[in-house]
């Protein structure tokens, strides 16, 4: 397993259409022993990760580079100051940024994921209960990103559950595990309380009102999403999720240990090194439109591995449907806005029904130059 020489595989449109129907997710297809991935899977030269990440390149050299890593502890105390300075500083350079010492409860970080992992490990026939390829319906078992649109799918199963308001959804949510909607409601009810003080941490860094962004993007749309990526005959040939931002306005991300996230900094791949019990957290779209481009959105990707299955939990926490977004007049500096306004419920569909691009949904709200 592992390398694969550099020829193209292609796939037709009819094919790929027959592989789609009988499509029942990426574990499934693991489960049934094959040893090297489909050709619906494999992604053109261009669009492969590298063999070797820039990040690997640097640690082999001795010059590692890692995300920022913040001490959330001293946020509620004398190091108030200094944790808000962090985080303007991460938001700035990075948009990307790791939290420990957070407040959520190690039992309740287990326990959902330890749920999610027994989820994935149903029979195919109950995931497939809750499956569909609509990416606009609200809890859906899935697979690929947007499997209408895909013309390259991609290695990774996903659960997706929005939980606020919670009495709207939770009867939706799988009813298997038995404990599936007890522990994940915990969970999202921690994180929720973390993503307040997040959004309260980064309004203070802009100068902003302590609760702006939280009234803004962080009190209105939660959805947590269980993200499975098997382990992969020919890692080098596909990607767990192509390179893209988030469209939101705040994720907070829960990883297992065995790693693939990716982030887009300065033109280099960076390998993003899981800590145990901590947070990745990250900016969407929306953060960067508010701020007129000071924080950005910031790309990122999956990877696959050919020895161990991932497991990665990001919860998505965004504006209110009909809400319009534009920059911020005091954050203008005196300078022209860059983006157009728009509503937060047409962006997130205009998103959601075109397959992942990179930033291409941040360029058509862009003022021309």
């Amino acid at each position: 397993m592992g390398t694969v020489g550099e020829e193209e595989w292609t796939i037709s449109e009819a094919e790929m259409n027959v592989f789609k129907q009988n499509s029942k997710g990426v574990k499934a297809l693991m489960e049934s022993g094959i040893t090297r991935i489909p050709n619906a899977y494999v992604k053109p030269l261009d669009e492969r990760p590298t063999k070797l990440a820039a990040a690997e390149a640097d640690y082999l050299s001795g010059n590692e580079i890692e995300i920022p890593v913040i001490n959330f502890a001293g946020f509620d105390g004398e190091g108030h100051a200094q944790v808000v300075k962090s985080i303007g500083e991460a938001c700035e350079k990075w948009g990307f940024f790791q939290v420990i010492n957070h407040g959520v409860p190690t039992s309740v970080i287990h326990s959902v994921m330890q749920v999610c992992e027994e989820f994935f490990d149903l029979p195919v026939d109950e995931k497939m209960e809750l499956y569909s390829d609509d990416t606009l319906k609200p809890v859906r078992f899935g697979t690929s990103v947007n499997l209408s649109k895909d013309t390259v799918l991609e290695w990774r199963d996903y659960l997706r559950c929005p939980c606020r308001p919670l009495s709207d959804f939770i009867h939706l949510w799988p009813a298997k595990p038995s404990t599936f909607r007890e522990l994940t409601t915990e969970y999202c009810e921690e994180i929720a309380a973390l993503a307040k003080r997040l959004c309260c941490a980064i309004s203070e860094s802009l100068g902003l009102e302590f609760e702006y962004l939280y009234e803004v993007i962080g009190k209105h749309q939660q959805v947590i999403m269980a993200n499975h990526y098997p382990a992969c005959p020919n890692p080098d040939l596909t990607i767990g999720v192509s390179p893209h931002s988030d469209p939101g306005g705040i994720t907070i991300l829960l990883q297992d240990q065995v790693g693939g996230l990716e982030v887009f900094n300065e033109g280099r791949w960076i390998a993003v090194k899981p800590l145990p019990n901590a947070f990745v957290v990250n900016l969407g779209d929306q953060i960067q439109f508010l701020t007129n481009g000071r924080y950005k959105s910031v790309e990122h990707r999956a990877t696959v591995n050919a020895e161990k299955a991932r497991i990665s939990i990001p919860t998505f926490f965004s504006p209110q449907a009909n809400a319009k977004i534009a920059p911020i007049p005091e954050l203008l500096g005196g300078q022209p806005p860059m983006y157009i306004e728009s509503i937060f419920g047409v962006y997130l569909q205009r998103y959601f029904t075109n397959k992942l691009n990179r930033k291409s949904a941040v360029d058509s709200v862009q003022h021309a130059p």
